[in-house]
Order: C-alpha cells, then structure tokens, then sequence
C-alpha cells in the first residue's frame, strides 16, 4: 500500500473515532492525493471530502448508470436529463417533433427526459386533468423506442387561480384541504397508471407544495396511493429552500430538489464566484442527504437569461448587461460541478420545448450556445 493509500485510510479512522465530520482538503492535497495512483475508494473518499456533507462511515447505493446508446458519453453523472416541456395543455407531446428532440437531446448525452402532464388547480381547492390520455403516455413510447429512461413529473397549472406558484397553495379550513387532497390523488394517481403502463423509470407524487408539505399523513396516504398502482421509483421534488422540512422523506425512493440556489450576488460573477455558491449547496445537500442514506435527484436545474441568474435562478425576469453570457456560465459551471459528488444521483435540466424554438429566452436550452454547454459537458471529445 503506497504512503498515500495509508493517509487516506489513517484520515478515515480519525473520522470514526472522533464521530465528526470529515476535514476539507485544499485543492493542492486533494490533487497529491488523485496524482498519486488511489484505488476506486480512495478516490471517493477524496471526492468526499471535497464536496462536504458526506461521512466516510456513511452507506450509499450505488449510483445506477443509465447507458446512452452510440452516444461516447463521460460516465461520471449516472443520469443526466433534459426536461421536455410544453406550452398550454401538453398536445405537443404526441408530435413527430418530441421524437426528433428526444433523439436530439440524447445526441447531448442525455440519457433520461422528463415531462409533466399538466392538471388545474382552482381556488376553492378542486384539481381538475388538463391533458389528454395520448399526449400524456406518447413520450415513454418514444423513450423506450430511443432507450432512453423517463421521468413522469405531473405539473399542476396554477396560473388563472389565486396562487402565484405552487408553493403557495394552502387553505385556511380543513373541508378545502380534504377536497384538495381527495382531487389532487385521483389525478396523481390516473397519471401513475400511466407511468405504469408506459413502464416510466420514475414518478413524482408532487412539486414544490411548500406550504402543503406539512400535511404529512395526507402525503403518506397520496404516496401509498401510488405505490398501489405504480412499481417504479418515486420521488418528490421539493423547493430548493424547503426540502429540509419535508416530513416523509423515508417514504419514497430519492430525494428530489428543484435545483435553483442563489449562489453569486455578484454583478456578471465570474466561474470561480459561482463555484463558491456551489460549495456551500453541495456541503449542506450532501449532509442532509447523509442523514437520510438517500440518493439526491435534482428534479430541475436551469437558468433564466438574466444578469440575475445567479443571485436569483427562479426568477423570469429577462435581460440586463451580460445576460446572456451569465445564464452560460452559470449552466457550464453547474455541469462541471455536478458530476463529482457521491450523493447526487442525477440532473434533470430545465427546459427543452420540442418545436423549432433556437433562440435564447427565459430558460430555454435549445440554441446553439447552450446546447455546444451540455454537449462539452456530457459527451466524450472526439480523440
């Protein structure tokens, strides 16, 4: 065993013995350590130790690779995912263009997509579908026809109610929470029985319900709802700032996070200011993620054009200096990034609608700029 091998091993004991959390490395012994020949653990544990949050004495399952068919892909972020979205009802999902954009993003090196079927919340609480059977199970045909997984992700529309977003549903008397959750798992679970019949790879009983997350038994009852009728993996994708606070974690596969951290205030930040962003995130990710023993999916990851992007990547607010090149390097330093830590699982993209849109507005991936991001990215380079 070199001298190295015995640092590595000594610095794990330390670990276990004192129950802390393992020390951060400087970039310079982390690079000592990679340079001098590691075997496959070693090397996860310097990973580890690098991106924080991770105890060595922690278990994991493995990260489960999705393969890409003809596609020469860096094998380092077992899913990588492009999210196809849709304007108004979802009609364009069952177009020759899904499959054409499907076959496009696969080109990229993604190897999942997900889509979201939209239902209708109303004010008084009523969830009503808004999509059509077709259109709803057209994407895993073509998934499975491309081999490529999918990801069923029901959206509910809020826009025309009360609600400004998701995160804002709530009622004030129980008899609008009761008609809400009675609605709200017919609906969820017709869309499961699609994801079932379609063989979708993974379902999401919910999105970015902030402030109905602590309904708990309500939640572990539209879950088991699911389970009842779907046999894949599920998750739930919580916002970015209240995924600790989700109470029923351990009742589903993986923990999913809209990926939208503020991560610069700086004005045009530099790469190296927005991977300072990133070390915070991945630290406080990987530690909750740790003391669940549960894979990370980040269920959406995108960013606007705007000189904001990276001090606020939710907000729709277009344009200002240097926007364009800021929701850039913002995409390419996540990349970059997110192919390193243990924890996560995968990365589903935000967004790809399949028309001929090619220009770069709000969060759209598909123009040339962006797509050469991912492409670098995720694909090998020709030798």
């Amino acid at each position: 065993m070199s001298r190295t091998s015995w640092y590595v091993c000594l610095l794990c004991i330390l670990v276990h013995l004192m129950g802390c959390s393992p020390p951060v490395l400087d970039e310079v012994s982390i690079e000592l350590l990679q340079d001098a020949g590691e075997g496959a653990t070693e090397r996860v544990f310097v990973e580890e130790l690098r991106d924080g949050g991770e105890g060595s004495t922690t278990e994991r399952a493995p990260r489960e690779e999705s393969v890409t068919p003809d596609v020469p892909v860096r094998a380092q972020l077992p899913w990588r995912g492009i999210t196809m979205s849709c304007p108004r009802n979802g009609r364009i999902y069952a177009t020759e263009g899904m499959d054409k954009d499907m076959k496009e993003a696969q080109g990229l090196g993604a190897n999942w997509i997900s889509y979201h079927p939209y239902g209708r919340i109303r004010n008084d609480g009523q969830v009503q579908k808004s999509y059509d059977d077709t259109w709803a199970s057209y994407p895993l045909a073509t998934g499975q026809k491309l081999g490529m997984k999918v990801f069923l992700i029901p959206h509910l529309a809020y826009w025309g109610s009360r609600f400004s977003w998701r995160g804002e549903i709530s009622f004030e008397d129980e008899a609008s929470w009761k008609r809400f959750f009675a609605d709200y798992t017919a609906w969820i679970v017709e869309l499961a029985q699609h994801a079932e019949a379609g063989k979708a790879d993974l379902f999401a009983v919910g999105i970015e319900y902030k402030k109905a997350e602590h309904r708990e038994s309500d939640w572990r009852a539209v879950i088991e709802a699911v389970r009842k009728v779907y046999s894949g993996k599920i998750t739930y994708a919580a916002n970015w700032d209240s995924y600790k606070q989700v109470p029923f974690w351990d009742a589903v596969d993986y923990i999913g996070v809209q990926a939208y951290f503020p991560l610069s205030d700086v004005t045009n930040p530099s790469k190296e200011d927005i991977n300072k962003g990133w070390d915070k995130v991945l630290q406080d990710v990987g530690s909750f993620a740790a003391s669940k023993k549960k894979q990370v999916i980040f269920t959406e990851l995108g960013y606007n054009r705007s000189a904001d992007a990276a001090k606020m990547p939710w907000d729709y607010t277009q344009g200002g200096e240097f926007a364009h090149e800021i929701k850039l390097r913002c995409m390419e330093t996540a990349l970059e990034r997110l192919h390193k830590p243990s924890f996560l699982q995968g990365v589903f993209l935000w967004k790809w609608f399949p028309d001929a849109r090619t220009e770069s507005r709000d969060f759209i991936l598909q123009y040339p700029e962006m797509k050469e991001v991912i492409r670098a990215s995720w694909v090998k380079s020709s030798p």
